[in-house]
């Protein structure tokens, strides 16, 4: 834990934070922006600064990697609560239930990838090993983290696709090196069959009207008893799980050129008034923000 925080002087991190303090980045307000490189498929790319207002329970399909730039607060992630101050990096496996928490505001620079692109870049073609699982999520090693501010600024100015491309690997390279890496873990440790039944139907059938009657009788379970089953293995309730699952597949219906309306039939909202009020709880930007982001690409 010491190497980078005893280390302030670091000159990527100070390029990246400009030298402000907390106090001085914290008076700024409320932006997140979030972005995608047309010649850089599978990858997602967010900043933010001020940020505020917790996450609320969610996940999504992709491995997140945040580094915390100004302030700091608190990851909640597989039954563990971990302290993510400033400069640490913490990163999350896909279909992890997971919130955020922060008490003074944070500042930070995050980007999430594919599976297959970080299998890729770490474990050999055609392994049985599973998705690559980071056992330690938090991260205080100075050079993993510098290696992360250079991918992060170098997407957002270089113009060279094989430069962006060797830029992401040196960084899955690098952090692959000094992680503990393991084989992909049982979800939730000893998640109930049941559950995981009533799960991958939730996923697969995300856009239907789903009730949890046809969930029991899928599961052979009374409503009740799998809703609470479920809530208690999975981190949720299944209504919440359906709609982080909605949420996700509407990001995927935008970015492929759906409307903001079209998106929120498709995954099955009942109106765009819905769709837009829970992408923004979850997403903290609105869904005319993110289509916008998402045209607004650099080629």
């Amino acid at each position: 834990m010491a190497g980078l925080r005893d280390s302030v002087t670091d000159k990527r991190f100070t390029q990246l934070t400009g030298g402000h303090n907390v106090l001085s980045s914290m008076a700024k307000s409320e932006d997140i922006k979030v972005w995608r490189r047309n010649d850089l498929g599978g990858v997602e790319f967010r900043t933010g600064t001020a940020v505020s207002e917790p996450y609320p329970k969610h996940w999504h399909d992709e491995y997140q990697v945040c580094l915390i730039t100004d302030g700091g607060g608190e990851v909640n992630y597989r039954g563990v609560r971990y302290d993510t101050p400033a400069e640490s990096l913490f990163i999350l496996h896909p279909g992890e239930i997971h919130s955020n928490y922060t008490s003074t505001g944070c500042s930070f620079r995050s980007v999430y990838i594919e599976p297959k692109l970080v299998s890729a870049a770490i474990l050999n073609e055609g392994s049985d090993k599973g998705l690559p699982f980071f056992a330690n999520p938090i991260v205080f090693d100075r050079e993993v983290i510098s290696a992360f501010i250079a991918m992060h600024q170098e997407v957002s100015r270089s113009v060279s696709k094989m430069e962006n491309e060797g830029s992401l690997l040196d960084f899955l390279g690098l952090l692959a090196k000094r992680s503990e890496i393991r084989g992909e873990p049982a979800r939730n440790g000893n998640e109930p069959a049941a559950i995981r039944i009533a799960r991958d139907y939730i996923t697969e059938h995300h856009e239907r009207n789903i009730s949890l009657r046809e969930l029991g009788i899928l599961t052979a379970l009374s409503p009740f008893h799998l809703a609470r089953v479920f809530s208690r293995t999975v981190g949720m309730p299944p209504h919440a799980f359906q709609t982080s699952v909605r949420i996700s597949a509407g990001k995927e219906w935008i970015r492929r050129g759906r409307t903001v309306a079209e998106a929120a039939v498709l995954v099955g909202f009942a109106d765009q008034s819905h769709f837009h009020r829970h992408f923004l709880r979850l997403m903290k930007v609105t869904p005319g923000e993110y289509l916008k982001n998402s045209k607004n690409v650099q080629s």
